[in-house]
Order: structure tokens, then C-alpha cells, then sequence
């Protein structure tokens, strides 16, 4: 069953998508700001860059949680995700 959510990222790196069994199909949009994504080592400067906007389908693996971080202010991003 699918799960959607609403994330408010901030500066600090937080998990937006949680590490589950099985890999998972993931739809993001960035509703506001710009963030970037990646795994525990996210920072601003290493992450994949999402501007206000945009859209990007992902497959997050088995047990790996994917997270997300802005480099100033507050962004939101709106999740989907479903086990494969």
C-alpha cells in the first residue's frame, strides 16, 4: 500500500524516507524552497539538489533511509513511496 507524506526540511539532515524491508518506489516533489537529498552523510554540499518544483522518482533500497536537508530556511517536499 502506498504511503504519502509531508516533510518540513530544515538545516539539519532528517529522514524523509525510512529504512524498510524491501526496496521502495519513491515519488518526490519539492513544494517550496530547495533541498537536497542522500544517505547519513547528507550535507548541502554533497546532496542531490531539488529546486522549488521539481519532481524525481527514486528506488530507495532495502533497509536504507534516504534523507533530506536545506541549506538555509525551511523547504517542504512531499513524499510517496511504496514496497516494491
Amino acid at each position: 500500500m502506498p504511503k504519502s507524506s509531508v516533510a518540513t526540511v530544515t538545516t539539519t539532515a532528517a529522514i524523509v524516507v525510512p529504512a524498510l524491508i524491501g526496496d521502495q518506489s519513491v515519488y518526490l516533489h519539492s513544494g517550496s524552497g530547495t533541498l537536497y537529498l542522500g544517505g547519513a552523510d547528507l550535507t548541502a554540499a554533497n546532496g542531490y539538489r531539488m529546486d522549488n518544483g521539481d519532481k524525481l522518482s527514486i528506488m530507495v533500497g532495502d533497509h536504507e533511509p534516504l534523507y533530506a536537508i536545506t541549506s538555509a530556511g525551511t523547504a517542504t517536499l512531499y513524499v510517496l513511496s511504496q514496497i516494491n
